[in-house]
């Protein structure tokens, strides 16, 4: 279990979750917070959660388990990735059993994450082989070359939206440069934590190299953010809570953020309407709009945009509410449902039309907002399966549009005109721009980096992520006379 152990606990008793602190599970010191299933309404059990001591407890662990771990090598730190991947796909039923009680996934959608995490995993495997050095010709008489060492012990702070993929690329990427690292989810993503902190621990990670502290943010954040061991801070969330965290960081510490987005899809007067809408489904509604990369505002030609409204229409008309294995629009919290659709009743009047799937009142139904006026539904991120659509004349308008916002993670255009893509993807403001493809969905081996308040430091994935968690040492020889 995730849990301590319950051998021997009578029917019907609560279960308790604790922390992984240097290989054993231990009950937190702080608040105890009731877990219920986001599918069923069910007792997930009570997570006992940490507490300042905790923390510090977790992060003298991970500074006493580092150098060992650094010292492997690449070979030996990549054969026990390699061997987590094999038990993550093993056990993808299980584990996607879990975060579709936690946050309401559809459960082949979540075992689906962890398949696709498993890769990623084998992938950054092998980046200890990576984190190479350079060699510099010099006039001084000196041999010049530096190397990639591990920045020591990193903090990794993820969000609830996707609780296996973005934990297990920074961790992957942490551990196999040497790193060891205190990882702290989403309240709502404790028990997947969990999870991926026990099979690692069955991989043969040695203890204290992954060490998991849960619970409620206000009362370990100062713990978390300030501890003498912390190198380095991989975070991905919201543009408020990374301030925060940035503001509390000393300044030695370096901070990589995945921040939020208001990501914009351009519709050109060449599009394939039915084509286009889809496109924009696949952009604004996969996993109920929760997602940073989601396009949030539509940007249609006025040659083409009656008829892309109207594939909008029939396709939101047609969308099930539910497959086989769970229901879709079940958002990951009621606080999150009731955020978003606060945000479309108050802005019903605003706007020229507001289109929803006729899904059932329980669900949050992916909902097209027509003709917004410029403010709120225009510049600010929702994080929900609604977007707005507005009609737009020219490229110059269509890219002032996109850009008019002070984030930057990604912005996509739909055209067979590729001179129109190439200004359009010049002219962006955006870390990410797509062409004839959803703003959703990133390849593990390619950077993904946030321009604006979109994101700080490098960015994810790929070489990039790998050089966050390194740092390069410069060593000059003079060769003797």
């Amino acid at each position: 279990m995730t849990a301590r152990d319950t051998a021997g606990r009578p029917s019907g008793a609560v279960v308790h979750h604790g922390l992984l602190i240097g290989g054993a599970v231990v009950a937190g010191s702080g608040k105890a917070i009731p877990l219920v299933s986001r599918r069923d309404g069910s007792s997930l059990g009570v997570l006992d959660g940490a507490g300042p001591s905790d923390v510090a407890a977790a992060y003298a662990a991970a500074a006493e388990a580092q150098p060992a771990w650094a010292a492997l090598g690449p070979s030996a730190r990549a054969d026990v990735l390699n061997r987590a991947a094999a038990l993550f796909r093993e056990r993808a039923s299980e584990m996607g059993d879990t975060i579709s009680h936690e946050m309401g996934k559809p459960l082949g959608e979540a075992r689906t994450e962890v398949t696709k995490g498993a890769a990623s995993l084998e992938y950054h495997a092998q980046a200890g082989f990576r984190a190479l050095g350079s060699t510099y010709v010099t006039d001084t008489g000196e041999d010049v070359f530096t190397v990639a060492e591990p920045l020591g012990v990193v903090g990794l702070i993820t969000p609830w939206n996707f609780p296996f993929t973005l934990p297990i690329k920074k961790i992957a990427a942490a551990l196999a440069t040497g790193n060891a690292a205190v990882f702290k989810p989403a309240p709502n993503a404790v028990l997947c934590a969990l999870a991926i902190g026990r099979t690692m621990l069955d991989a043969g990670l040695p203890p204290g190299v992954l060490n998991v502290v849960l619970g409620d943010t206000a009362v370990i954040e100062e713990a978390l953010l300030t501890d003498p061991a912390l190198a380095g801070v991989s975070f991905t969330g919201s543009f408020p809570t990374a301030q925060k965290i940035h503001r509390r960081l000393s300044v030695e510490v370096p901070l990589q953020a995945e921040l939020g987005g208001k990501n914009a899809l351009v519709i050109w007067r060449d599009a394939d309407p039915s084509v286009a809408a889809e496109i924009v489904a696949q952009s604004s509604f996969r996993n109920n709009g929760q997602i940073c990369t989601s396009a949030g505002r539509v940007l249609v030609h006025a040659d083409v945009a009656d008829a892309v409204l109207a594939s909008l229409r029939a396709g939101l008309a047609a969308r099930p509410s539910s497959t086989a294995d769970g229901d879709h629009g079940t958002m990951s919290s009621e606080a999150q449902h009731r955020a978003v659709a606060e945000v479309v009743d108050r802005h019903a009047d605003d706007v020229g039309e507001v289109v929803r799937a006729p899904w059932p009142d329980e669900l949050m139904a992916p909902t097209l907002l027509v003709a917004p006026p410029a403010g709120e539904l225009t510049e600010e991120e929702i994080f929900g399966p609604v977007v707005t659509v507005e009609t737009i004349a020219d490229l110059d308008e269509a890219v002032a549009a996109a850009n008019a916002t002070s984030y930057g993670l990604t912005a996509g255009i739909v055209t067979s005109d590729l001179g129109v893509a190439h200004a359009f993807w010049r002219r962006s403001t955006a870390g990410t721009v797509k062409v004839n493809a959803p703003l959703t969905g990133t390849p593990y081996h390619v950077p993904i980096q946030g321009f604006g308040r979109s994101g700080a430091g490098v960015g994810e994935g790929g070489e990039v992520g790998i050089e966050f968690f390194t740092r390069r040492k410069a060593v000059h020889i003079r060769r003797p006379a």
